[in-house]
């Protein structure tokens, strides 16, 4: 998710200007390159200035800008004060003053791994996310270079957060904002934040989200960010898979289920709406659609134009043209927006998605305040509980399992899951674990292949999969599974020593995976 705050660095640079008459061309020339994010012709900019002007307010304020996009928040915050003087500091610089010292309170005792072109930083109980962090990150890298002819000129920095607290510390979000809506991360100021799946209640696809905050990057790097919300978000979603998968569309049963709805009942959500950030939206549900929108959008585009179609679109913006004509022109035919916005909406019509009847959607929610400690296991049980009868069976078959008889668990199980109208794939999820006790692993994986299609935000259905699939031979087909619930929740120890096994039954697995898996399987089960 992607925002921007230029209007209170204006109005710095117009309070200085005004008031102390300073190297004011200078100074707000650097801002204006760091802003849109010309790392190198800001350094130098920077550079000339601090040897012009060194002691000037204007100076130090753009100095402060700089190390706090770089990360560095104590030396954003002491430039900053500096700037200030002695006298009170005018409402921007208040305002940015207090965002360097509150993320550096965030981070403070952070763990930090680096690679090629990002500084991961991490709070010591979400280690186990770093070298996977990186991994996917690095991958995005190469493959948004291919489609799009970008790479970091400089180390980005990548935050992991322990709450959405946090993350409105360090933005400029509310935190109801972020709680409400399920935003989890945020790519601003030439950073990545990004909230720890353990504060989520049911985890989240946090890799995918790594990907999506850098693809944001990108483009603001390829734009001069200049593109707006829809634009940024579109592109984002559409691409946030390449670090795995080819580019193309890839919209998860929850985001066609909200499409197929609004299409129906002809109530979009307009991109206007969705500015200045997806997050501001009324509800979760917004978002989601929003996003699939959005997402539709640029596949349009791509499926007339490939890479090259986006590659303009962002040459375009970054020389000023307005997004919608950059958008209408790459794609071809007349040009004007209007055809294109006809083009995808018959595109949309053309995916034939049909809301799922019993479908709950799985948005992020976050947990309840003091529950997303170290010690806080994600849980299938923190999920929504079915209604009726069916809770009841559920809650038979959970004492039968904790009493050791599994065969009995089964059994109510099934009654349950016959039942069910709400809470659906729970059912699946006990089940495919029951049979695996009994050693049935043809019949768990069955049992949760439907939850693992229609629910593939979730890690249970990935990891049964992976399970069952070891127990039948398949090493490399349980690699995969299990590599889709380490996604989601990285701190099952369960999915780490599976993951350990399948890469030491599969001929051709890399060592090195094998000895993470190896570690991160004796270190979080000694936890």
């Amino acid at each position: 998710m992607k925002s921007a705050m230029k209007s209170a660095l204006l109005a710095l640079w117009v309070v200085f200007t005004s008031s102390r008459a300073v190297a004011s061309s200078e100074s707000a020339t650097v801002e204006r390159l760091y802003s849109e994010w010309r790392f190198a012709e800001a350094d130098r900019a920077l550079a000339a200035l601090s040897r012009a002007h060194p002691a000037e307010p204007g100076t130090l304020l753009a100095k402060g800008f700089e190390r706090f996009m770089a990360g560095d928040f104590p030396a954003a915050a002491a430039e900053y004060r500096a700037a200030a003087g002695s006298g009170p500091p005018p409402a921007p610089l208040k305002e940015m003053l207090a965002l360097a010292e509150g993320s550096a309170k965030v981070v403070d005792g952070y763990l930090e791994r680096k690679s090629a072109h990002f500084v991961f930083r991490f709070p010591v109980e979400d280690a186990v996310l770093a070298d996977y962090g990186l991994d996917a990150l690095e991958a995005a890298a190469a493959a948004l270079s291919a489609d799009l002819g970008y790479l970091p000129s400089r180390p980005v920095p990548v935050d992991i957060l322990r709450g959405g607290a946090d993350l409105a510390t360090m933005t400029t979000l509310t935190e109801d904002e972020i709680e409400r809506t399920g935003t989890v991360a945020v790519s601003k100021w030439s950073r990545i934040m990004l909230t720890s799946p353990r504060a989520m209640r049911l985890g989240y696809e946090w890799e995918d989200s790594l990907s999506h905050e850098f693809v944001h990057y990108v483009v603001a790097a390829l734009t001069y960010d200049r593109a707006p919300v829809w634009l940024q978000e579109g592109l984002a979603k559409f691409l946030e898979h390449r670090w795995r998968a080819p580019a193309g569309l890839a919209l998860n049963p929850s985001m066609q289920h909200y499409l197929a709805k609004a299409l129906a009942s002809g109530k979009l959500i307009t991109f206007d709406a969705m500015h200045p950030s997806m997050a501001k939206l009324p509800r979760a549900e917004d978002a989601t659609l929003a996003f699939a929108e959005v997402t539709t959008a640029i596949a349009c585009l791509f499926e007339h134009g490939h890479s090259e179609a986006l590659r303009d679109v962002l040459a375009a913006v970054r020389d000023g043209a307005d997004a919608r004509l950059a958008v209408a022109r790459a794609f071809g035919g007349t040009g004007t927006w209007g055809d294109f916005e006809s083009a995808w909406r018959q595109y949309m019509t053309d995916l034939h998605y049909k809301a799922l009847p019993g479908l709950e959607p799985i948005v992020p929610k976050y947990r309840t305040k003091g529950a997303s400690g170290a010690k806080n296991a994600i849980s299938e049980d923190d999920g929504p509980t079915p209604a009726g009868e069916a809770d009841r069976y559920l809650r038979l078959g959970n004492m039968m399992l904790l009493r050791s008889r599994p065969r009995a668990a089964s059994v109510e199980y099934e009654k349950g899951a016959k039942l069910a109208t709400s809470a659906q794939w729970i059912f699946p999820v006990k089940l495919g674990r029951t049979y695996l006790a009994l050693g049935q692993a043809e019949l768990a994986s069955k049992a949760v292949a439907p939850a693992e299609a229609t629910y593939p935000e979730l890690p249970w259905p990935h990891l049964i999969a992976g399970q069952a699939a070891l127990a039948k031979g398949d090493a490399k087909g349980a690699v995969a599974s299990l590599l889709l619930s380490l996604a989601i929740n990285p701190y099952d120890p369960s999915v780490h020593c599976s993951l350990a096994e399948a890469y030491k039954r599969w001929p051709d697995a890399p060592t090195d995976k094998r000895l993470r898996a190896e570690r991160d399987c004796r270190e979080l089960s000694s936890k």
